[in-house]
């Protein structure tokens, strides 16, 4: 009787649902009849682990669950008024804390300062993340692509950590999840800047939930050279247009134009039309939807980038399946991953990941060496002089800046 019982309770899908790991009876090859503790870690990796007992598995069960949950485990039991919450946040001061008798000294300072702040108790992880979330959607006024972009990395630092209390999270658990991604620097980066709206919004008015950015770098940390904005070289730059040009009839070619002489950022791009464009004026206008910064701007439109949309009027600046086409043309330079590609590769091809800004950067170094202002640039681009003195001064001579803005089409202005 009690055997049936102990399988219909093993055997009930509610008892799953309410825990992370849970236990049920398992029979080896060998025909012995063991407890198994299975189920999934945040970083989606499996347990499964085998007990004689009922008692060891049970217990190893409610290991693996206040693990995941983010308890600290009790080494001996001791009688005490507390509550679990209490006693978790009075473990954490005390081994925060040299001398014990601190503790009764800094409540005394903080029950005196608190007045002055108006922050609420610190939520964990799951839930400062589920109002993060909704903050996002509802009231961020963000453009589409920057939400889905904070949702994706923020829901991945979600799931590959513990359960936190967000006070009890610091910049080394932020860098142990970086270093555990198979991303490279750039990826990585994104990731950081993710996170670190994640927790400015934390520790933001009304919520106050935390008083440090544990992603904000170090400040002794200096950037190096080797972080400067990657460019094409003249060379690239004109093996990139001429393959914009001879693929399928060029239908790239305007994109790829006003990217490279242009410095539009991809995104800006993607939302270009030719009501846009005042080629009579020799200006392009993007409205604050369109930019990155929510700010309008003005692009002047130099003789190159004039000849560029003349031949090509009226065509698409963001043509349907504009990714899978775009692929092949950087990859006629050596950029992108050969994997993406429709056609064989050649082999012994040293291939370079591909910077998603690469041609605006290129634009904005040639740009600046033709014009010599850095409040030209700073206009034309949409940055501060001080950006444009920082990354892009001294990037190319002024002869690669001429040889670079002799980059023409092949094909003849439309006559309009």
């Amino acid at each position: 009787m009690s055997e049936t019982i102990e399988k219909t309770a093993e055997t009930d899908p509610r008892d799953r649902v309410k825990a992370r790991f849970y236990v049920s009876k398992f029979t080896n090859p060998s025909g012995a009849v063991v407890y198994r503790v299975q189920g999934l870690h945040r970083d989606r990796s499996r347990i499964r682990e085998n007990f004689h007992t009922r008692g060891e598995a049970d217990c190893r069960a409610v290991e693996l669950n206040l693990d995941h949950i983010g308890s600290e485990q009790t080494a001996i039991p001791r009688i005490t008024s507390l509550t679990a919450e209490q006693l978790r946040h009075a473990e954490t001061a005390m081994q925060k804390l040299e001398d014990p008798a601190d503790l009764g000294r800094a409540v005394a300072l903080w029950l005196k300062e608190r007045s002055k702040l108006t922050g609420q108790p610190a939520p964990r992880l799951d839930e400062a993340v589920q109002k993060f979330l909704v903050w996002l959607d509802r009231e961020s006024g963000l453009r589409d692509l920057s939400k889905r972009n904070l949702r994706v990395r923020v829901t991945k630092f979600q799931n590959s950590v513990k359960n936190l209390t967000l006070s009890d999270i610091t910049s080394d658990t932020v860098d142990e999840f970086l270093a555990g991604q198979n991303s490279g620097p750039i990826a990585k980066d994104n990731d950081r800047r993710a996170l670190s709206r994640l927790f400015s919004w934390c520790g933001e008015k009304p919520r106050r939930w935390i008083t440090a950015n544990p992603c904000k770098l170090d400040a002794r940390r200096k950037k190096k050279d080797d972080h400067m904005p990657a460019i094409l070289t003249v060379e690239e730059s004109q093996r990139f247009m001429q393959a914009a040009e001879s693929y399928k009839g060029g239908r790239l070619a305007l994109y790829a134009a006003v990217c490279l002489f242009g410095g539009l950022r991809p995104f800006e791009a993607s939302r270009l039309k030719w009501e846009h464009v005042m080629l009579e004026d020799r200006q392009i206008r993007l409205s604050g939807a369109m930019t990155k910064t929510g700010r309008g701007r003005v692009i002047t439109i130099s003789e190159t980038l004039a000849a560029w949309l003349q031949a090509y009027q009226g065509g698409e600046f963001f043509p349907l399946g504009w990714r899978r086409d775009f692929d092949e043309v950087k990859a006629a330079i050596g950029y992108g991953n050969p994997a993406r590609l429709k056609g064989a590769v050649a082999a012994g091809t040293k291939w370079r990941p591909w910077v998603p800004d690469i041609l605006r950067h290129t634009a904005i170094s040639h740009t600046f060496r033709q014009s010599g202002s850095f409040g030209l640039a700073a206009e034309q681009f949409g940055n501060s002089e001080a950006i444009i003195k920082a990354h892009y001064f001294g990037r190319v001579s002024t002869d690669d800046a001429k040889r670079f803005f002799s980059i023409l089409p092949s094909k003849k202005a439309t006559t309009v």
